[in-house]
């Protein structure tokens, strides 16, 4: 997986949504769930994220009475990949849908080499009756889509549906307290239990209370409610894409026990590689570039002060089916500007909101983080 394809899928999830709204129904877009394997984006209810209803009565609403708003699933292929990497799209997209109501397999009509790719893949789809939809978009230009193929709506109960979006109320990975040792602690154990573990026995809880005994109650010691910690902790390794439901590491996971291993859970090096996986993984890449094209283009009243500042940004976003928590980015508390400027690399600067310009990031370091973690992570990351 390639920034060039994060930055095409962005604009494919915007543009399918743009044109067939009254199709997907009111939903919002995110690069995040809490399942693996990983859809490339998302579409879920945007009551998720603008009502405290829980997530079993969205369902329950969406699956026997609105109808449309369906959780949907999306693997992205560019068109500089060769014909197996197609192939290796219907299989992803299928297996979404053990997940998810529906999927879809979004794909150019031709490729780098000139290979008939939708033509080639639509004869898959229609042959062997699958289930997913397909939609094509121009080699030369993403935005240019067209629904191809429908997905069928597969019946999912509210409570696998709950199971797979837990936490995912924004369009971004969510983060409380996690610190880069402590991931290296969680990928340590959770290997550990793997081990011990019989082989559909779900672990999660296991490894969630070793990680509370051995190194979290060390941190919190005037916790009241372990509980609440451990979701959020829960939540960040889900979201990043570490485990999958059932307890185990994920390839992304093993990989970063490993590097873990190699550079120190405690070196600057593990620190950025941690800063990758949130920027690439948890989306948050994408959060600050959306961020600060929006900033670029406020007016002098609308960078006057914070407050302004994030409500302009929230509505900004909003419109394009992104959505933000404004306490994620309080500046009075630690929240998001604290964690990306003490946790992770010192992705945003001190003072974090500046008069007249917004937020304040340093691109430099997260360039220089994008290209350590390619770098690293290239033996395992495909499209």
């Amino acid at each position: 997986m390639s920034l060039t394809h994060d930055s095409m899928a962005y604009l494919a999830a915007h543009a399918i949504l743009k044109r067939y709204r009254d199709y997907f129904g009111n939903v919002f877009i995110s690069p995040v769930s809490s399942d693996f394997p990983r859809p490339d984006f998302v579409f879920l209810p945007s009551d998720i994220s603008e009502t405290r209803k829980s997530l079993r009565k969205i369902y329950e609403n969406v699956l026997t009475e609105e109808k449309k708003s369906y959780p949907t699933a999306f693997e992205f292929k560019t068109p500089f990949v060769h014909k197996h990497e197609y192939i290796m799209g219907v299989g992803q997209a299928v297996t979404y849908n053990a997940s998810f109501v529906r999927s879809f397999l979004v794909i150019p009509e031709y490729n780098m080499e000139g290979f008939d790719v939708l033509s080639f893949i639509y004869e898959i789809t229609k042959k062997t009756k699958l289930s997913i939809g397909l939609i094509s978009y121009e080699p030369d230009n993403v935005e240019k889509i067209e629904m191809v193929k429908e997905a069928e709506i597969l019946p999912m109960t509210p409570e696998s549906l709950e199971e797979t979006t837990r936490g995912v109320t924004r369009s971004y990975a969510y983060w409380r307290e996690t610190k880069p040792e402590e991931v290296y602690e969680f990928l340590r154990i959770a290997e550990e239990e793997a081990i011990k573990a019989q082989p559909k026995e779900d672990i999660r809880e296991k490894i969630l209370e070793r990680l509370w005994e051995e190194v979290l109650s060390h941190r919190f010691k005037e916790a009241k409610r372990k509980s609440s910690f451990l979701l959020n902790y829960k939540l960040f390794f889900s979201h990043i894409g570490l485990w999958d439901k059932s307890g185990r590491l994920t390839s992304l996971g093993k990989y970063t026990l490993i590097q873990g291993q190699r550079f120190g859970k405690e070196s600057s090096t593990f620190r950025d590689i941690v800063t990758y996986l949130l920027l690439r993984y948890g989306g948050h890449y994408n959060l600050l570039r959306k961020i600060y094209m929006e900033q670029t283009q406020m007016s002098e009243s609308e960078l006057n002060d914070w407050k302004t500042w994030i409500e302009t940004v929230k509505a900004r976003l909003s419109k394009q089916n992104f959505y933000v928590a404004k306490d994620d980015f309080r500046i009075d508390f630690p929240r998001l500007p604290f964690a990306y400027e003490k946790i992770f690399s010192g992705i945003v600067l001190k003072p974090y909101f500046v008069k007249g310009r917004g937020l304040n990031i340093n691109w430099v370091k997260i360039i220089d983080v994008l290209n350590k973690g390619a770098s690293i992570f290239s033996p395992i990351e495909t499209e």
